[in-house]
């Protein structure tokens, strides 16, 4: 079968590797917010142990309060992981 040049109804032309910049648009700002947010999470989840752990002084091993930070993290790496995959695609 030859390509004639028709298309079917609202279908656009392949951009290449099959995302448009729109879409690359999107991984990235996706990927940028992703990085805030996990920064917002480490800072307060920081804030969050610092205060807390002051105030225990010697009370145990308190896991709960460094949850928030892993949380930041994950959201962070996650994020450069989706601006990583927008720029593979350009």
């Amino acid at each position: 079968m030859t390509d004639n040049g028709v298309r079917p109804c609202r279908s656009s032309p392949a951009a290449p590797h099959g995302v448009s910049p729109e879409q690359r648009a999107v991984l990235e700002t996706r990927g940028r917010r992703s990085i805030e947010f996990g920064a917002a999470w480490c800072i307060g989840g920081l804030l969050v142990a610092v205060v807390t752990l002051g105030q225990a002084q010697g009370a145990g091993v308190q896991f709960v309060v460094w949850v928030p930070m892993f949380y930041g993290v994950h959201r962070i790496v996650s994020g450069f992981q989706l601006i990583r995959k927008s720029r593979e695609f350009s």
